[in-house]
């Protein structure tokens, strides 16, 4: 392919914000100064690279989850949890829980790096599980950030019951999801395991998406709501000083 393709496919992809997270041929030919023709063949090339896609129903393009998969390499490459690891310490250490970081795959969050905090009494290891979207801290802020689309595509697949206070109804989750946009973090309460309580907020990129999210856990007897809104500030910090840390590189 052409060096002038190359940028203009790239270009293309660079299009796609948090804003704008669906563009069709004419949205890309007019912001990009190219021909339809023009962006209609490229856009052909990334689809079949899994680089965008089409969602059901609509003839605007949004990116791919190949990006994603290519994320987490690139991520894995430049070991991204080790850099996160001293923060997680710290942060462990201030709030005296479990502390986590966690990455979206797919429909499902993994957790993979976490440090306990000082109680004798810790919740469950998280490091290297897999657990649902929709009734996480940390999956609540990947949700958060899809379109509407993708959230209808999301719900359609269903939302099993985990506990009493899982959040199964799509709208529920919705309204749900419009908090978390508002208020900048997710809580879970025991919705995925009775006991265990937990609050989560993004890691962002330059372009203010959510990257990964950095969460603290706890037994609900100890980490109440209360107690987990109350550290908010020093969750955020650090929250922000890995994003500034890892700004550089990603």
């Amino acid at each position: 392919m052409p060096i002038q393709s190359v940028n203009r496919a790239i270009a293309i992809l660079n299009a796609f914000t948090i804003d704008d997270a669906q563009l069709g041929v004419t949205d890309l030919s007019r912001r990009l100064g190219l021909h339809k023709s023009t962006v209609h063949r490229l856009l052909a090339s990334l689809e079949k690279g899994g680089l965008v896609e089409r969602p059901p129903g609509t003839r605007k393009y949004r990116l791919g989850i190949r990006l994603i998969e290519l994320a987490g390499t690139m991520l894995n490459s430049r070991n991204v949890p080790q850099v996160v690891r001293p923060y997680l310490h710290y942060l462990a250490d201030t709030v005296e829980e479990l502390t986590y970081l966690g990455f979206r795959d797919g429909d499902e969050v993994i957790n993979v790096e976490q440090i306990p905090g000082p109680h004798l009494v810790q919740s469950v290891g998280w490091q290297g599980r897999r657990t649902p979207l929709y009734c996480t801290s940390a999956g609540k802020i990947f949700l958060a950030s899809m379109s509407e689309e993708e959230l209808e595509a999301f719900s359609a697949k269903g939302l099993e019951r985990m506990t009493d206070k899982t959040i199964c109804d799509p709208t529920e989750l919705q309204y749900e999801l419009e908090r978390v946009r508002e208020q900048g973090y997710a809580t879970s309460f025991e919705e995925l395991e009775e006991g265990t309580n937990a609050i989560a907020v993004p890691i962002t990129n330059s372009n203010g998406r959510a990257i990964a999210a950095i969460g603290v856990v706890g037994p609900s007897y100890r980490f109440t709501p209360e107690r987990a809104r109350s550290q908010l500030d020093i969750i955020r910090s650090v929250a922000r000083e890995v994003s500034h840390r890892l700004g550089s590189s990603l």
